[in-house]
């Protein structure tokens, strides 16, 4: 899980492009607080709570954050992760409707998703045979990632 070979900048930069670009298709707008919050949980791979997101974008308004926090899960740009009341970039942002898959350490708050193609469809196929109509669904595995176990 940690990101020893990873290239942040790109990744930051990445993440941003395809935010402005879903947002511009849909016809949303990606307003200047919406990305400070949005670059706030890109800047590390860490879950950051609403708090710890308003200090790093200094505001000093609480409802804008969670405003903003709240159309970027809707647009599917950030997860929420339950066990942490925390949240994260979503790098599959693009992929509507995709199940999330989050490796969640406990110690550090490292998240990680990764993509499982086979169980998204053994839970679309069990849904659909049951007449079931997937809206959203999180998967989060808890554990210890190998940088805190070491």
């Amino acid at each position: 899980m940690p990101h020893t070979h990873h290239d942040h900048a790109t990744c930051l930069h990445t993440a941003m492009e395809k935010a402005e670009a879903l947002c511009a298709a849909r016809r949303l707008r990606l307003t200047e607080g919406r990305k400070a919050v949005l670059r706030a949980l890109w800047h590390s791979h860490k879950a950051m709570t609403a708090p710890e997101i308003m200090q790093a974008v200094d505001a000093s308004q609480p409802p804008i954050t969670y405003r903003a926090l709240a159309f970027l899960q809707e647009q599917g740009l950030i997860h929420h992760i339950g066990a942490l009341d925390a949240y994260v970039g979503c790098p599959r942002a693009e992929a509507e409707g995709h199940l999330s898959q989050l490796f969640v350490c406990r110690e550090c708050h490292d998240v990680e998703e990764i993509p499982a193609p086979g169980l998204e469809r053994t839970l679309r196929s069990h849904a659909e045979q049951h007449g079931f109509t997937v809206q959203e669904t999180h998967l989060e595995v808890l554990g210890v990632c190998a940088g805190c176990r070491a």
